[in-house]
Order: C-alpha cells, then structure tokens, then sequence
C-alpha cells in the first residue's frame, strides 16, 4: 500500500516517475510540486531515468495537443498523422526543460538495467518501463519511488510514496 508523498523522509533518495514530473510541472498537483521543490532545496535526492524524462515529454506533449484543441482523445495518433501540427507545439518542451533544470540524478539506460527488467516482469506483472525503474532502482541501491501509479505496490522489496490529489 502506498504511504502519502508528502511523507518521502528528508534526506532519502527517491526515484521519481514521469506522472509526478507531469502532475507537479503542469500544476494538477500541489503534493508532486512540493516534492519536486524538495528535490531543488536538497532536502531529498530526486532521481529518475532519462526514459522517464521522455515518457513525460510525451505526456507533456499530448497534453498540450488536446488543451488546444488540435484533437480529441486519440492525440498521440492524430499528431502522427499530421507532423505538421506537431511542429506547432512548443509549451511542452518548456516543461520538459523545467524537468531537466531540477536538481535531479538523471540515469542512463544500460544493457545491466534492460536485462534486470525482465526478471521484475516477471515477479511483478510490470511493463516494459516500470519494469527497468525497477531495475534500475535495485542496482542503485534504492528503495523508495514517487508514483501514481498503482503497479508498483505489487513489487516487492519497494516503498511506494503517492499523491492523493490527482485522480
């Protein structure tokens, strides 16, 4: 059972997910802002994967597609399907440079992270993405993830920290 994001310990290291660079940077969230912040102030060590910066990219992306109005749901098929509309968003890289001047460890992708992924799969049911998290979190060393997302209870040997202000 996921513990409250606002309880994330001074002083620990924490791997963050795309949906909390999403909620916090686009303001849905006032708990993923905090958390965030705490990670600029160093009261705790923000940590994610550049996939994860990518996956929020997309998502700041897309976002930014159906706020204007240029689709309605299918968002990330219409836009490639018309590359010129793509070229006509410009906010989302405006977050996604928000995301990259936070004080954060950014880690790689390596061959070590994509074959440990597997074995997460397998004992967790998690996907391709929150599986090498997972990966990368047990060869970092570290315990503790700020999500939203409901998968990672079922991984054992983690403590999931989440917002209570997003749906």
């Amino acid at each position: 059972m996921a513990q409250l994001l606002d309880t994330v310990p001074n002083g620990s290291d924490v791997v963050i997910d795309a949906n909390v660079f999403v909620y916090g940077l686009t303001a849905k969230s006032a708990q993923c802002q905090t958390l965030l912040a705490r990670c600029s102030r160093e009261e705790l060590t923000g940590i994610t994967l550049f996939e994860s910066v990518n996956n929020a990219t997309h998502q700041f992306m897309k976002g930014e597609a159906l706020q204007k109005g240029l689709c309605a749901g299918q968002a990330m098929k219409y836009l490639s399907a018309n590359p010129n509309q793509v070229k006509l968003l410009t906010d989302y890289w405006a977050n996604t440079e928000r995301l990259l001047a936070l004080n954060l460890l950014f880690l790689p992708l390596e061959l070590s992270l994509v074959t440990g992924a597997q074995p997460e799969r397998v004992a967790a049911g998690l996907l391709t993405n929150d599986s090498i998290i997972v990966a990368a979190m047990r060869g970092y060393g570290v315990s503790l993830i700020a999500t939203n997302d409901r998968q990672f209870d079922a991984v054992q040997g983690i403590t999931v920290f989440s917002p209570t202000d997003v749906p």
